[in-house]
């Protein structure tokens, strides 16, 4: 009751500039047979702009009563000498036929340019002011009613201070009857009034007005002024349209269409074609809001929502679930579609709707897939209603599953990390128990806040919450308040974990929105995307608990310089103490699989490598990899025990054979003769000692050494021994 579309008043001019042409002829003379020689036909004719502007008028009005029955009212009032008016708040004369029989005694505009609109003006604001019926009920049961009008006024301007005139016109009325308001029963004072002033003119014509939207009156502010600028174009059907948009403005209202219907056709009967309706409705839940642009306002209409009809049949008698039903109106109403739909629903029929989308790829929403009906048409007490069925599982069956939501039948839910939060955050009554100091609801809250700071709902959303049992020590870390050094080195950890896997090029698993594991694409350029969305997701989590303490703080600019980003904005004292920390902490990262410890230094170490090594600062990410490689390497042997043991690069290979009793006599003279021709092998080892060759323990290949029963490979005679 409170609305300004509870009361609207329309003020049609009735002067001679209504009666002039629209200067768009008609031709209503058109024989369908072949017509008798010397009968001429009649000439066209042009609509009026009177006439354009009450079809219009009519079709604004067919289309309010169709959807409010009730509590939208109407009033009619006609300027010229003197103001008339045409209906009354009455709900009997809520009606088109009323308003047809009132029309028909009015008679077409005066010819006389004796005719003043701001007279009918005057009355128009008086009918805002005057007390409904459901106005007077709620006054007398004590409620407050806030009073509140429009007023459309349809007429030819001839400039903006013609209708500056106009508009001050009303606010004096305005501000007549609130003063008047608390001396006259039945009269209320106007809170608020829209003014919507409508242009009207031939085509051709260059008389214009500057348009504009709702604002206030500079003389009054209650009243909110509207200028509209129309030529009557295409037989009147601009300033129909025009109407239509305002309708669908003022009330709110939707419109769809309903597309696929099957009509067969009275040239073709075992034939049929697809036709399309427009309907304008209420609102109904899930409806887009489409604004129409202010260009397109003497355009056709645009739906909102497309339908698409259903042939499954449907029991009339049957209740559905339903979140909402609203009233339909066809906007053409006189065409062949919307009279077969219309008749077709009266009969008693009911049918389902499907939600059609059109694609970007050119296909459709329905195509390729299950088809889901979610609105429902159908007559109820001989008015048609669209019915917004509830998609939903109804409250009287089984609940519903958790993956069956807005989105369809999602898989990947965290479920089971919804539980732990839940675990993790119990509140428990203390009573009490507690004296001073912080409440145990805010600490809880702080906990909660700090655990969902960076939590999304599936895991197709989400990386690191894939990696679990590589990412899950940084996860239970980094929500807590206080953090120890061992958690710090724990995140520190985990953060070289991810390095190693980006280096040895693993694929990242994923999850898709339909529940199921994936390993990422062996393609180098997919991996790198992967990595890329990997880091920027531990970025935006690192980030949003850094504020929490200083370590926090620490953790994040470790993952910062790993990646190459630098530092985080914080002071230069605190950057120094995480250099300090990294490199104390050096020896510990390393212990992680990933990177194995490096062994003791070799004598004999590449000095190349030693030089590309930086020696300050922190890690980059090539001297962990060069050292990653040496550790690598000198896994793969058992380095050389001489080597090891000696004062230089050089080894003697017997150092204690001249110390043998056995082997006293045993001179150069004679040694050719008592040592085994295959001997010289025990010399090749002492040549590859570089290459990790067998000492006498570890079983050379002497003569003596073979073992009893087999029979030494003789050498070469070409071959010679080689000196000791």
């Amino acid at each position: 009751m409170s609305d300004s579309d509870h009361k609207t008043v329309f003020l049609i001019d009735h002067g001679p500039a209504m009666g002039e042409s629209s200067k768009q002829m008609v031709e209503y003379d058109i024989a369908t047979k072949s017509r008798p020689q010397g009968v001429v036909p009649l000439a066209p004719v042009a609509k009026s702009l009177w006439t354009s502007s009450i079809e219009a008028l009519c079709e604004y009005c067919r289309i309010v009563w169709d959807i409010f029955p009730h509590n939208k009212l109407l009033r009619f009032v006609v300027g010229d000498t003197s103001a008339r008016f045409l209906n009354s708040w009455n709900k009997e004369e809520q009606n088109l036929n009323h308003l047809m029989k009132s029309l028909s005694g009015v008679g077409p505009p005066l010819k006389k340019a004796d005719g003043n609109i701001m007279v009918g003006l005057v009355s128009a604001v008086g009918a805002v002011a005057q007390q409904t019926s459901a106005q007077k009920k709620l006054l007398s049961s004590g409620s407050s009613v806030s009073n509140r009008g429009r007023i459309v006024c349809i007429t030819q301007l001839k400039n903006d201070v013609h209708l500056k005139t106009i508009v001050d016109c009303a606010c004096d009325a305005v501000n007549k009857h609130c003063e008047s308001a608390s001396t006259n029963e039945g009269i209320l004072p106007i809170d608020s009034l829209e003014l919507v002033i409508i242009h009207v003119k031939p085509f051709g014509s260059n008389s214009a007005i500057t348009e504009h939207s709702l604002t206030p009156a500079s003389k009054n502010p209650k009243v909110l002024v509207e200028a509209q600028d129309v030529k009557a174009t295409r037989h009147g059907i601009a300033i129909a349209n025009r109407l239509l948009h305002l309708v669908q403005r003022h009330f709110d209202l939707s419109v769809t269409s309903i597309t696929g219907i099957p009509m067969k056709e009275e040239q073709h009967a075992n034939s049929s074609a697809n036709y399309d309706v427009l309907l304008l409705h209420r609102r109904l839940p899930g409806t887009a809001i489409r604004e129409s642009e202010h260009s397109m306002w003497d355009g056709e209409l645009s739906s909102t929502m497309l339908l698409k009809w259903g042939t499954p049949k449907i029991n009339y008698n049957e209740l559905y679930h339903c979140t909402g039903a609203a009233r339909v109106s066809p906007v053409d109403v006189n065409s062949r579609p919307s009279l077969c739909l219309t008749n077709f629903l009266l009969n008693g029929r009911s049918v389902s709707l499907e939600h059609w989308n059109n694609r970007p790829d050119g296909g459709t929403a329905g195509s390729g897939g299950s088809r889901q009906m979610t609105h429902m048409i159908s007559c109820r007490g001989s008015d048609i209603f669209l019915h917004a069925l509830g998609i939903f599982r109804p409250p009287f069956e089984d609940p519903p599953n958790i993956s069956d939501g807005p989105g369809g039948k999602v898989k990947d839910y965290r479920i089971s990390d919804f539980g732990e939060i839940i675990k993790h955050n119990h509140l428990l009554p203390l009573g009490g128990r507690v004296k001073s100091g912080t409440l145990p609801i805010d600490g809880a809250m702080a906990k909660l806040d700090r655990r969902t700071r960076y939590w999304p709902l599936v895991y197709s959303k989400s990386i690191i919450f894939n990696l679990a049992k590589t990412v899950d020590p940084l996860l239970e870390a980094i929500v807590k308040e206080n953090l120890t050094p061992d958690d710090v080195l724990q995140c520190q950890r985990v953060i070289y974990n991810l390095i190693g896997l980006e280096r040895d090029g693993a694929a990242l698993p994923l999850v898709t929105s339909a529940g199921s594991l994936s390993r990422g694409i062996n393609k180098q350029s997919k991996r790198e995307e992967q990595y890329k969305s990997m880091w920027r997701e531990l970025e935006d989590l690192l980030r949003a608990h850094s504020s929490t303490s200083s370590k926090h703080m620490d953790i994040l600019d470790c993952m910062l310089e790993c990646i190459g980003k630098g530092k985080s904005s914080r002071t230069s004292s605190s950057v120094d103490k995480l250099k300090s920390n990294v490199r104390s902490g050096a020896n510990e990262i390393y212990e992680s699989p990933e990177s194995p410890p490096p062994l003791k230094k070799s004598k004999t170490e590449n000095e190349s490598s030693a030089r590309i090594r930086p020696q300050k600062g922190t890690q980059s990410l090539l001297s962990m990899w060069t050292q990653r490689v040496e550790n690598t390497n000198s896994q793969r042997h058992v380095e050389f025990y001489g080597r090891l043991a000696s004062d230089g690069n050089k080894a003697v290979l017997y150092p204690n054979f001249e110390e043998d009793p056995n082997n006293a006599q045993n001179t150069p003279a004679n040694q050719d003769r008592q040592t085994p021709r295959h001997g010289h092998h025990r010399y090749q080892g002492h040549h590859r000692s570089g290459t990790g060759g067998g000492t006498r323990e570890e079983g050379g290949r002497s003569g003596r050494n073979t073992p009893q029963g087999s029979k030494p490979k003789m050498a070469k005679k070409t071959q010679k021994p080689y000196p000791q």
